[in-house]
């Protein structure tokens, strides 16, 4: 397997940006509204899956177009399919972490740094891959 370092940046910056609403989500939901920290990882978690499927499916994987709603629909029951394994990781890390003592945003950021590549890797081969 080979990574696309400038498609492998692109990920980046739009994982950032579902980072962002991931560590807002949190921390709004624990601090102002005194959720659990693990229903809000799990809330925010699929926040930012949404938020990081449209945006590589705009900018990282632009260059792999669907057409039709149900070419969205498979791709995106393929991304759900490969998050799963990933939100699961990122979820018991956080989890682990959180009874360590460690803050619920420094716990899910540990989770996020973990799962970067594999999650790179998948999204590439399965989910947004198209046979030549």
């Amino acid at each position: 397997m080979r990574i696309d370092f400038q498609r492998w940046g692109v990920f980046n910056l739009v994982g950032f940006g579902g980072f962002v609403v991931q560590i807002g989500v949190i921390t709004v939901l624990t601090r102002a509204l005194g959720w659990s920290p693990v229903v809000a990882t799990v809330v925010a978690l699929e926040l930012a899956a949404l938020q990081n499927f449209i945006g590589h499916s705009r900018w990282t994987w632009g260059d792999a177009p669907v057409a039709g709603v149900r070419s969205w629909v498979t791709r995106y029951w393929r991304y759900q399919v490969a998050k799963t394994a990933s939100l699961g990781a990122n979820l018991a890390i956080t989890t682990g972490l959180i009874y360590l003592s460690l803050a619920p945003e420094a716990a899910n950021t540990a989770a996020v740094l973990v799962c970067a590549i594999p999650n790179y890797l998948v999204a590439d081969q399965f989910v947004f891959h198209q046979s030549s």
